[in-house]
């Protein structure tokens, strides 16, 4: 077949580079299997002198935007040190297409981001209201769905360093807070919740640490102070210690992720304090370090069941 009787590009799902015959309409990916479109195909070359074509990159984002939500079911549980950076590479392959074609449409004036952020929030909540579970349990599917959104989605498209990308978080933000004032999330950043998972020096404290700081507490009070001794003194001297603590490292930063984007927070930081850390800091209190180590570990580990399981 004559070159000119070929189409090349890359996958948008897949970033796979593709040849297609011209004459098809439609297609599959023969990498990942995504149903495309000859126009869905990625061009990067450069230098060429073609005019974006503003409206097909607006429809490419309208068409595919909520797939940043749904393609993705369960990937608010992959927030462990050993899981959350390649979930984070592989959310980002996905989704990365949809929003360079956001930042061709907007520059083109073939959309605004106010616009943009409305389409996606607009869609977001009709499938919302189309899921059982939505009318079962309402709090719980939106902190799922802003959870993606504040932990991968937002910090995915500021990475990206698009000439959008910091306009539109803000505006998506924005929008966000003012239909669910009662439910607001932070423009998160890559690398500060990367560097989240290597904070190795926190461990066995890292939920202590969330619970005593939201109670306002300084960071060497007598509370803290006595965990860190336990955890670096009759913790670490265990056979089974130095496991633990890297166990409790692996876990607790997603737990206290997942925790601080639930819409109830303030009642589960208190369900915490009351049921696991003040029975533990009454046994190191009164010298039952042994207790102490097992009420912890329970503890972490119903939470990971909870929030990461």
């Amino acid at each position: 077949m004559a070159q000119t009787d070929v189409l090349t590009g890359r996958c948008p799902g897949c970033g796979e580079e593709l040849e297609i015959p011209a004459h098809l309409k439609q297609f599959s990916c023969m990498y990942c299997g995504a149903r495309l479109t000859p126009s869905e195909l990625v061009n990067d070359a450069a230098g060429t002198d073609e005019a974006v074509d503003g409206e097909a990159c607006a429809a490419y984002y309208r068409a595919h935007v909520l797939e940043s939500i749904t393609n993705h079911p369960g990937i608010e549980k992959e927030m462990t040190r050993s899981n959350f950076v390649p979930a984070f590479e592989r959310f980002s392959r996905s989704n990365e297409e949809i929003f360079r074609q956001l930042d061709a449409a907007a520059s083109a004036g073939a959309i605004t981001l106010e616009d943009a952020a409305d389409e996606f929030l607009n869609q977001l909540e009709a499938r919302w209201d189309r899921e059982a579970s939505w009318k079962r349990s309402r709090g719980a599917v939106m902190d799922t769905d802003k959870f993606v959104i504040a932990v991968f989605l937002v910090p995915m498209i500021r990475r990206m360093g698009l000439t959008t990308s910091e306009d539109y978080c803000k505006i998506l933000q924005a929008h966000w807070c003012t239909r669910h004032p009662k439910s607001p999330f932070y423009l998160g950043d890559y690398e500060e919740l990367a560097g989240g998972f290597r904070k190795k020096f926190l461990g066995l404290c890292f939920i202590t640490t969330a619970v005593c700081l939201r109670e306002g507490k300084p960071d060497d009070c007598a509370e803290l102070t006595a965990f860190r001794a336990f955890r670096d003194g009759y913790l670490r001297a265990c056979p089974d210690g130095p496991a633990l603590i890297d166990e409790y490292y692996d876990v607790a930063p997603g737990i206290v992720l997942r925790i601080d984007l639930s819409r109830d927070r303030e009642a589960r930081y208190d369900a915490i304090r009351e049921n696991w850390l003040e029975p533990c800091y009454a046994d190191l209190r009164a010298g039952n370090l042994h207790s102490c180590k097992e009420r912890y570990v329970e503890m972490v580990r119903s939470l990971e069941k909870e929030y990461l399981s």
